[in-house]
């Protein structure tokens, strides 16, 4: 099991995602930082697997609103999820990842900056560490008062 960031501009995205057990991610035509990084990217999401772990968290402020448990990565999706998306009729975020189970809350659970190893600009993705994995649920845990045990 590896331990994955997705970063969002807003938690209105993160909500959809909770809504669709869905996530997208920039296509290489999206633009320069997105071409410049396009092979770190494409080696990094290739190796996102099913029961992988994702937090997903908003990119200026470190807000963790949600974690995941991947279900299945797939490509060329050319249906509009996003706002964004919706309101341009066109698909910005062909690149998908499912998810089995995605808890959320429109309250962050956490705010965090992790030291995020192979995290590629442009795309908000990269991977997180155990220990900082942990760091996150632990928080998690407090504010729903529950306890996870994820091996």
């Amino acid at each position: 099991m590896n331990f994955w960031i997705f970063s969002s501009r807003n938690v209105e995205n993160i909500e959809v995602a909770k809504e669709r057990l869905l996530w997208g991610l920039w296509d290489r035509e999206a633009g320069e930082k997105q071409r410049k990084n396009w092979r770190t990217f494409i080696r990094l999401y290739n190796k996102i697997k099913p029961f992988d772990v994702v937090i997903f968290q908003i990119a200026r402020t470190g807000e963790i609103h949600a974690i995941g448990i991947v279900k299945e990565t797939y490509y060329d999706d050319q249906t509009p999820v996003w706002p964004d998306e919706t309101r341009q009729n066109i698909v910005l975020f062909p690149w998908r990842v499912s998810f089995c189970i995605l808890i959320f809350s429109k309250k962050p659970f956490t705010s965090h900056f992790a030291k995020i190893e192979n995290y590629v600009d442009g795309y908000g993705v990269g991977e997180l560490s155990e220990y900082e994995f942990r760091r996150i649920l632990t928080e998690v845990q407090k504010q729903l008062n529950v306890d996870i045990n994820l091996g």
